[in-house]
């Protein structure tokens, strides 16, 4: 079933409707995937996530496309529970038919994380950017052992950590059943970081960095987030292109890093700012370049400098190569830092 039936279905006539109610049920179905461990939502709670999205229908016209995505199978209500799911064919039509509706979207959410971070470098106190890794508790002390080494070697933003078990928060994330979850510091959090001291920082690519001899050469393959629907480091994680264990052990191989703008005039002050994060144990830039020049194979805009970035997915790629099944949302919520604590305290 596509979502070309569905908007004949509510016989919008006229092109431009029509590309208004599809984003409208994209929405709705993204609302209720992003929030799938919280439970059943109920119109309500989706007519306000709605209205921050710049969809402002009210309850009524909310139950009325839930109650057409339920007759499709792409939602359902549970047995004795208030609101609704969505289904697995639900998740599956948002990612096949829509993909164009989210052009951008990954941009969008990097944006939206810099400008709600409030993560103050003189003070060391605020909200960070975080991953959140969920896995079976069994296997928690081995995979928290592995991240400990890529973050020691700096192939990570941060050795700051949060272990949360089943039904505890993490941001807006609460822990499904029968799991555990671990966030790890996202390398967004450095751009807010940047930003929150007045410099404009563009996130330009996302990519798989080959190192040789515990160094970094160059990129081998990278994606712009620029008109990306996915994050580019969750794709490259999906396809096992980074080799995070090998880089860990043996200095060569690959890890998953991006590539971030700052004008050229941002340069001596990007640099006097990075230094002090890393002070906080926030960092991760392996380079900061010089002006309009290529770095890591990567091009660089006409007055901007490239900074690289390891990728905060790291920890937990390596986890997935040593074998351990391990689900990874990154850029998934706000942590504050007082909430997280170096690897240590937990291995």
């Amino acid at each position: 079933m596509s979502f070309t039936s569905l908007r004949i279905v509510c016989g919008v006539k006229s092109t431009r409707s029509k590309e208004k109610v599809e984003r409208l049920i994209f929405e709705i179905l993204s609302i209720l995937q992003e929030n799938k461990y919280d439970g059943p939502m109920g119109a309500r709670t989706i007519a306000r996530e709605l209205e921050k999205r710049g969809f402002e229908i009210g309850e009524r016209a909310v139950r009325y496309h839930l109650k057409h995505l339920d007759e499709r199978g792409l939602t359902e209500k549970p047995e004795s529970l208030k609101g609704r799911i969505i289904t697995e064919k639900g998740e599956g039509e948002v990612r096949k038919d829509l993909v164009g509706k989210r052009i951008g979207f990954v941009i969008g959410k990097i944006e939206e994380l810099i400008y709600k971070m409030s993560y103050n470098l003189q003070e060391g106190g605020g909200t960070i950017a975080a991953n959140i890794s969920l896995l079976e508790e069994g296997k928690v002390d081995e995979a928290l052992n592995i991240m400990k080494e890529v973050m020691e070697k700096g192939y990570a933003p941060s050795p700051l950590v949060k272990v949360s078990q089943e039904g505890e928060s993490m941001g807006r994330f609460k822990v499904p059943k029968d799991k555990v979850g671990i966030a790890t510091v996202c390398s967004i959090t450095i751009d807010g970081i940047l930003e929150g001291e007045g410099i404009p920082v563009s996130p330009k690519f996302g990519g798989v960095l080959e190192f040789r001899g515990g160094k970094p050469k160059r990129f081998t393959d990278a994606i712009t987030y620029q008109g990306s629907s996915l994050d580019p480091l969750d794709v490259f994680a999906s396809k096992k292109m980074a080799s995070c264990l090998n880089v860990t052990k043996t200095g060569s191989g690959s890890i998953l890093a991006n590539l971030r703008e700052v004008p050229i005039s941002a340069r001596p002050a990007a640099l006097d700012i990075i230094n002090q994060a890393e002070e906080k144990m926030l960092n991760g830039v392996l380079e900061v370049g010089h002006p309009a020049e290529p770095l890591f194979g990567l091009p660089v805009d006409v007055n901007r400098v490239g900074i690289a970035v390891v990728g905060g997915i790291n920890p937990a790629v390596a986890v997935d190569e040593s074998g351990i099944q391990i689900e990874t949302s990154p850029m998934e919520t706000l942590l504050d830092i007082s909430e997280i604590h170096h690897i240590k305290d937990f291995v």
